[in-house]
């Protein structure tokens, strides 16, 4: 059995988000993984670019750089709009305290599942984008956790078939929250 933390060493991301999980029969064969895969990077890649800063605009800014910075303005107004729309049809599950690392995910739930089952996770990183990444592992851990009373345990699942470019995407996002919670506790 896994160490608690042997799959979070180094910097993970941590946040009160929305997890869904159940558990399959096997892991997807390759063609499927491929898919997902290339899904999630394109996701996080996405997210990326929504979560960069946007320079002011001001006098020095040239008139191109001005007038992209209100179409920025007005896609992020219109991505939630949409994403509230789909919330509506689809509302997510309740948030949960997750720890996100580049080779697993780890979050406190009543309801687990047994050690060694093959699970499917759909994490939804943003309310206001219900789209999830979506990642399939085996589960490795299921602790009582202490503070909780014991009706709850934490639930540590090892990712399963992650390609190099997902993982580097993964990495770069964990790196970027963790530079920004910096930056915030800075000022």
């Amino acid at each position: 059995m896994e160490s608690k933390d042997s799959f979070f060493q180094g910097l993970y991301y941590e946040s009160h988000i929305s997890l869904v999980w159940q558990c399959v029969d096997s892991l997807p064969g390759d063609n499927e993984l491929v898919k997902i895969n290339e899904d999630n990077s394109r996701f996080l890649k996405a997210l990326a670019a929504l979560s960069e800063a946007v320079p002011e605009a001001g006098e020095e800014l040239p008139q191109t750089a001005a007038e992209l910075q209100r179409l920025d303005l007005k896609l992020n107004l219109l991505l939630e709009i949409v994403g509230q729309l789909l919330a509506n049809q689809r509302p997510l599950p309740a948030p949960t305290q997750v720890r996100l690392g580049h080779a697993a995910i780890e979050w406190v739930a009543e309801d687990c599942p047994p050690p060694g089952a093959h699970i499917c996770i759909e994490v939804y990183l943003r309310s206001e984008l219900p789209s999830p990444l979506k990642f399939h592992g085996v589960a490795v851990l299921a602790d009582p956790e202490d503070d909780l009373a014991n009706t709850s345990k934490r639930v540590q699942v090892r990712f399963v078939g992650l390609n190099a470019a997902l993982q580097d995407d993964l990495e770069k996002f964990i790196f970027r929250c963790h530079r920004r919670s910096i930056a915030q506790r800075q000022t």
